[in-house]
Protein backbone atom coordinates (compact mmCIF):
# COMPACT_ATOMS: atom_id res chain seq x y z
CA UNK A 1 0.00 0.00 0.00
CA UNK A 2 1.24 3.19 -0.25
CA UNK A 3 2.48 5.66 2.07
CA UNK A 4 -0.53 7.40 3.58
CA UNK A 5 -0.61 10.10 6.50
CA UNK A 6 -4.36 9.98 6.58
CA UNK A 7 -7.02 7.00 6.73
CA UNK A 8 -10.39 7.97 6.43
CA UNK A 9 -12.88 5.32 7.50
CA UNK A 10 -16.63 5.60 4.96
CA UNK A 11 -18.98 3.07 5.99
CA UNK A 12 -20.02 0.83 2.99
CA UNK A 13 -23.55 0.96 3.30
CA UNK A 14 -23.71 4.56 2.57
CA UNK A 15 -23.17 4.14 -1.79
CA UNK A 16 -23.23 8.62 -1.65
CA UNK A 17 -20.21 8.28 0.40
CA UNK A 18 -18.42 5.59 -1.04
CA UNK A 19 -18.90 7.42 -4.63
CA UNK A 20 -17.75 10.38 -3.36
CA UNK A 21 -14.65 9.40 -1.07
CA UNK A 22 -11.93 11.00 -3.01
CA UNK A 23 -13.24 14.09 -2.79
CA UNK A 24 -12.37 14.65 0.71
CA UNK A 25 -8.69 14.40 0.28
CA UNK A 26 -7.39 11.96 2.49
CA UNK A 27 -4.15 10.13 1.62
CA UNK A 28 -6.27 6.76 2.09
CA UNK A 29 -9.92 5.88 2.21
CA UNK A 30 -10.95 2.40 4.37
CA UNK A 31 -14.49 1.44 2.92
CA UNK A 32 -15.63 -0.52 6.07
CA UNK A 33 -17.72 -3.78 5.98
CA UNK A 34 -17.34 -4.29 9.41
CA UNK A 35 -18.02 -2.71 12.91
CA UNK A 36 -19.82 0.56 11.24
CA UNK A 37 -22.03 -1.64 8.80
CA UNK A 38 -25.29 -3.27 10.50
CA UNK A 39 -25.92 -7.45 10.23
CA UNK A 40 -28.62 -6.82 7.94
CA UNK A 41 -26.94 -3.84 5.72
CA UNK A 42 -23.89 -6.08 5.34
CA UNK A 43 -24.59 -7.63 1.75
CA UNK A 44 -25.74 -4.21 0.54
CA UNK A 45 -22.70 -2.86 1.57
CA UNK A 46 -20.56 -5.53 -0.34
CA UNK A 47 -22.74 -4.54 -3.78
CA UNK A 48 -21.38 -1.08 -2.85
CA UNK A 49 -17.76 -2.02 -2.39
CA UNK A 50 -18.48 -4.19 -5.65
CA UNK A 51 -19.76 -0.98 -7.79
CA UNK A 52 -17.47 1.60 -6.39
CA UNK A 53 -13.70 -0.19 -6.13
CA UNK A 54 -12.97 0.15 -9.83
CA UNK A 55 -13.91 3.90 -10.15
CA UNK A 56 -10.71 4.39 -7.71
CA UNK A 57 -8.52 2.42 -10.23
CA UNK A 58 -5.70 5.81 -11.16
CA UNK A 59 -6.97 8.02 -8.23
CA UNK A 60 -3.62 9.18 -6.29
CA UNK A 61 -4.80 8.05 -2.92
CA UNK A 62 -5.03 4.01 -1.11
CA UNK A 63 -8.63 2.47 -1.70
CA UNK A 64 -8.80 -0.42 1.14
CA UNK A 65 -11.43 -2.67 2.39
CA UNK A 66 -11.96 -3.49 6.31
CA UNK A 67 -13.45 -6.75 5.92
CA UNK A 68 -15.05 -8.71 8.79
CA UNK A 69 -12.97 -10.54 11.12
CA UNK A 70 -12.03 -13.97 10.53
CA UNK A 71 -14.02 -16.08 13.04
CA UNK A 72 -17.35 -14.35 12.07
CA UNK A 73 -18.38 -16.59 8.72
CA UNK A 74 -18.20 -13.32 6.60
CA UNK A 75 -15.48 -13.19 5.28
CA UNK A 76 -15.21 -15.25 2.13
CA UNK A 77 -18.04 -12.54 1.04
CA UNK A 78 -16.49 -9.96 1.36
CA UNK A 79 -13.63 -10.83 0.20
CA UNK A 80 -15.43 -11.90 -3.18
CA UNK A 81 -16.85 -8.45 -3.09
CA UNK A 82 -13.70 -6.19 -2.54
CA UNK A 83 -11.11 -8.14 -4.95
CA UNK A 84 -11.17 -6.07 -7.82
CA UNK A 85 -9.59 -3.10 -10.05
CA UNK A 86 -9.03 -0.15 -7.55
CA UNK A 87 -8.55 -2.36 -4.87
CA UNK A 88 -4.98 -1.10 -3.15
CA UNK A 89 -5.13 -3.24 0.28
CA UNK A 90 -7.41 -5.22 2.44
CA UNK A 91 -8.10 -4.19 6.23
CA UNK A 92 -8.07 -7.11 8.39
CA UNK A 93 -9.48 -7.01 11.67
CA UNK A 94 -9.42 -8.93 15.13
CA UNK A 95 -6.54 -10.81 13.79
CA UNK A 96 -5.05 -13.59 16.32
CA UNK A 97 -1.87 -14.91 14.85
CA UNK A 98 -0.53 -15.73 11.51
CA UNK A 99 -2.88 -18.54 10.46
CA UNK A 100 -5.11 -15.37 10.45
CA UNK A 101 -3.48 -13.61 8.00
CA UNK A 102 -1.94 -16.49 5.85
CA UNK A 103 -5.67 -17.77 5.03
CA UNK A 104 -6.67 -14.00 3.49
CA UNK A 105 -3.41 -14.77 1.43
CA UNK A 106 -3.94 -17.49 0.28
CA UNK A 107 -7.90 -16.53 -1.05
CA UNK A 108 -6.25 -13.40 -2.33
CA UNK A 109 -3.79 -15.10 -4.56
CA UNK A 110 -6.60 -17.40 -6.04
CA UNK A 111 -8.92 -14.69 -6.57
CA UNK A 112 -5.85 -12.59 -8.14
CA UNK A 113 -5.50 -15.41 -10.30
CA UNK A 114 -9.19 -15.81 -11.73
CA UNK A 115 -9.89 -12.35 -11.90
CA UNK A 116 -6.93 -11.48 -13.61
CA UNK A 117 -5.81 -8.54 -11.27
CA UNK A 118 -2.57 -6.49 -12.56
CA UNK A 119 -2.01 -5.16 -9.02
CA UNK A 120 -1.74 -7.26 -6.03
CA UNK A 121 -3.69 -6.77 -2.95
CA UNK A 122 -1.43 -6.03 0.04
CA UNK A 123 -2.87 -6.30 3.48
CA UNK A 124 -3.05 -3.71 6.72
CA UNK A 125 -2.92 -5.80 9.91
CA UNK A 126 -5.37 -4.54 12.56
CA UNK A 127 -4.46 -6.87 15.89
CA UNK A 128 -7.71 -6.04 17.99
CA UNK A 129 -6.95 -9.24 20.43
CA UNK A 130 -4.81 -9.75 23.01
CA UNK A 131 -3.07 -12.49 21.08
CA UNK A 132 -2.85 -10.39 18.37
CA UNK A 133 -0.86 -7.82 20.28
CA UNK A 134 1.20 -10.39 21.78
CA UNK A 135 1.65 -12.21 17.92
CA UNK A 136 2.43 -8.64 16.46
CA UNK A 137 5.30 -9.59 15.19
CA UNK A 138 4.26 -13.44 13.50
CA UNK A 139 1.68 -11.32 12.16
CA UNK A 140 3.53 -9.20 10.44
CA UNK A 141 5.60 -11.46 9.19
CA UNK A 142 3.22 -13.98 8.02
CA UNK A 143 3.26 -12.83 4.56
CA UNK A 144 4.73 -10.54 2.26
CA UNK A 145 1.48 -8.89 1.57
CA UNK A 146 1.62 -7.78 4.93
CA UNK A 147 2.67 -3.77 4.33
CA UNK A 148 0.76 -1.54 6.95
CA UNK A 149 0.08 -2.47 10.80
CA UNK A 150 -2.78 -0.36 12.64
CA UNK A 151 -2.13 0.05 16.62
CA UNK A 152 -5.84 1.19 17.17
CA UNK A 153 -6.81 3.67 20.28
CA UNK A 154 -10.38 4.75 20.19
CA UNK A 155 -11.89 5.31 23.08
CA UNK A 156 -14.29 2.42 24.42
CA UNK A 157 -13.11 0.19 21.08
CA UNK A 158 -12.57 -3.54 20.81
CA UNK A 159 -8.61 -2.72 21.94
CA UNK A 160 -9.69 -1.10 25.38
CA UNK A 161 -12.00 -4.60 25.64
CA UNK A 162 -9.58 -6.95 24.82
CA UNK A 163 -7.12 -5.32 26.72
CA UNK A 164 -8.85 -4.47 29.63
CA UNK A 165 -7.13 -0.80 30.36
CA UNK A 166 -9.10 2.03 30.47
CA UNK A 167 -8.65 5.23 28.23
CA UNK A 168 -7.53 7.99 29.18
CA UNK A 169 -6.36 11.25 27.07
CA UNK A 170 -3.52 11.07 28.83
CA UNK A 171 -2.69 7.50 26.88
CA UNK A 172 0.08 6.02 29.16
CA UNK A 173 -2.56 2.96 29.39
CA UNK A 174 -1.72 2.66 25.88
CA UNK A 175 1.85 3.78 24.88
CA UNK A 176 3.10 0.18 25.87
CA UNK A 177 0.84 -1.27 23.18
CA UNK A 178 1.92 1.36 20.68
CA UNK A 179 5.88 0.73 21.39
CA UNK A 180 5.55 -2.57 20.59
CA UNK A 181 3.65 -2.53 17.83
CA UNK A 182 6.20 -0.50 16.36
CA UNK A 183 9.00 -2.73 17.15
CA UNK A 184 7.33 -6.12 16.09
CA UNK A 185 6.52 -3.96 12.68
CA UNK A 186 9.42 -2.83 12.21
CA UNK A 187 11.62 -5.80 13.17
CA UNK A 188 8.95 -7.54 10.45
CA UNK A 189 10.05 -5.56 7.58
CA UNK A 190 7.00 -3.29 8.18
CA UNK A 191 7.46 0.32 8.18
CA UNK A 192 3.91 2.12 7.29
CA UNK A 193 2.83 2.41 10.71
CA UNK A 194 -0.66 3.74 11.23
CA UNK A 195 -2.05 4.56 14.60
CA UNK A 196 -5.74 6.29 15.64
CA UNK A 197 -8.68 7.63 15.49
CA UNK A 198 -9.74 9.52 17.72
CA UNK A 199 -14.03 9.83 18.48
CA UNK A 200 -14.09 13.80 19.49
CA UNK A 201 -14.25 15.11 15.97
CA UNK A 202 -14.95 18.77 17.49
CA UNK A 203 -11.75 18.27 19.99
CA UNK A 204 -9.25 19.25 17.31
CA UNK A 205 -6.18 19.91 19.61
CA UNK A 206 -6.73 16.54 21.25
CA UNK A 207 -6.56 15.16 17.33
CA UNK A 208 -3.33 17.02 17.35
CA UNK A 209 -1.87 16.28 20.52
CA UNK A 210 -2.92 12.51 19.95
CA UNK A 211 -1.31 12.75 16.84
CA UNK A 212 1.58 13.81 17.90
CA UNK A 213 2.23 11.06 20.44
CA UNK A 214 1.74 8.60 18.15
CA UNK A 215 4.71 10.27 15.57
CA UNK A 216 6.87 10.35 18.19
CA UNK A 217 6.79 6.82 18.71
CA UNK A 218 7.37 6.15 15.03
CA UNK A 219 3.99 5.84 13.41
CA UNK A 220 3.62 7.36 10.25
CA UNK A 221 -0.12 8.08 9.97
CA UNK A 222 -3.20 8.38 11.49
CA UNK A 223 -6.66 7.06 11.02
CA UNK A 224 -9.62 10.03 11.12
CA UNK A 225 -13.38 9.38 10.84
CA UNK A 226 -14.32 12.47 9.64
CA UNK A 227 -13.07 14.66 6.88
CA UNK A 228 -12.64 17.45 9.04
CA UNK A 229 -9.90 15.59 10.89
CA UNK A 230 -7.58 14.93 7.69
CA UNK A 231 -5.86 18.46 7.47
CA UNK A 232 -4.87 17.94 11.66
CA UNK A 233 -3.78 14.44 10.88
CA UNK A 234 -1.58 15.50 7.39
CA UNK A 235 -0.12 18.51 8.97
CA UNK A 236 1.36 16.51 12.09
CA UNK A 237 2.77 13.69 9.66
CA UNK A 238 4.12 15.44 6.74
CA UNK A 239 7.84 16.30 7.07
CA UNK A 240 8.34 20.10 7.97
CA UNK A 241 10.28 22.04 5.56
CA UNK A 242 12.71 23.59 7.75
CA UNK A 243 13.31 20.13 9.15
CA UNK A 244 14.07 18.43 5.56
CA UNK A 245 16.29 21.71 4.74
CA UNK A 246 18.29 20.79 7.92
CA UNK A 247 18.58 16.79 6.38
CA UNK A 248 19.78 18.48 2.99
CA UNK A 249 22.33 20.31 4.63
CA UNK A 250 23.86 17.31 6.43
CA UNK A 251 23.85 15.11 4.08
CA UNK A 252 25.99 17.53 1.88
CA UNK A 253 28.12 18.60 4.77
CA UNK A 254 28.91 15.07 5.24
CA UNK A 255 29.67 13.90 1.65
CA UNK A 256 31.26 17.04 1.26
CA UNK A 257 33.60 16.03 4.91
CA UNK A 258 34.38 12.51 3.70
CA UNK A 259 35.24 13.81 -0.23
CA UNK A 260 38.01 16.22 1.44
CA UNK A 261 39.33 13.78 4.21
CA UNK A 262 37.69 10.90 4.72
CA UNK A 263 35.99 11.50 8.29
CA UNK A 264 33.11 9.08 9.52
CA UNK A 265 31.91 11.85 12.01
CA UNK A 266 31.74 15.81 11.97
CA UNK A 267 30.55 18.67 13.99
CA UNK A 268 27.48 20.06 12.61
CA UNK A 269 25.94 22.92 15.01
CA UNK A 270 27.90 22.29 18.28
CA UNK A 271 26.58 18.30 17.57
CA UNK A 272 28.71 14.92 16.54
CA UNK A 273 27.17 13.53 13.45
CA UNK A 274 28.10 10.95 11.90
CA UNK A 275 27.00 7.47 8.94
CA UNK A 276 23.84 6.77 11.05
CA UNK A 277 22.64 10.37 11.10
CA UNK A 278 23.20 10.96 7.38
CA UNK A 279 20.74 7.72 7.46
CA UNK A 280 17.91 8.90 8.53
CA UNK A 281 18.32 12.19 7.31
CA UNK A 282 18.04 10.70 4.11
CA UNK A 283 14.61 8.39 5.39
CA UNK A 284 13.39 12.03 6.17
CA UNK A 285 14.12 13.64 2.54
CA UNK A 286 12.61 10.63 0.78
CA UNK A 287 9.85 11.17 2.91
CA UNK A 288 9.32 14.49 2.41
CA UNK A 289 9.36 13.41 -1.69
CA UNK A 290 6.78 11.45 -1.10
CA UNK A 291 4.19 14.44 -0.04
CA UNK A 292 6.12 16.97 -1.99
CA UNK A 293 7.87 18.89 0.56
CA UNK A 294 10.37 21.05 0.06
CA UNK A 295 10.59 20.21 -3.89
Amino acid sequence: MRPVRSLLYVPANRREWVADAAANGADGYIFDLEDAVPLDEKAAAREVVADCLPTFTGVDAAATVRVNAPDTGLLEADLDAAVRPGLDALVVPKLTGPTDVQRVAHVLTYLERVRDLDERVDIVALPETADGFRRAHDICAASDRVTALVGATSRGADVERALGFEWTDEGHERQYMLSKLVMDGRAAGVDQLVSGPRLDVDDEEGLRREARRARELGYTGFQVIHPDQIPVVESVFTPDPEEVQRCRDLVASMNEADAESGRGAIRIDGEMVDLAHVRRAEAIIERAKTFDVGE
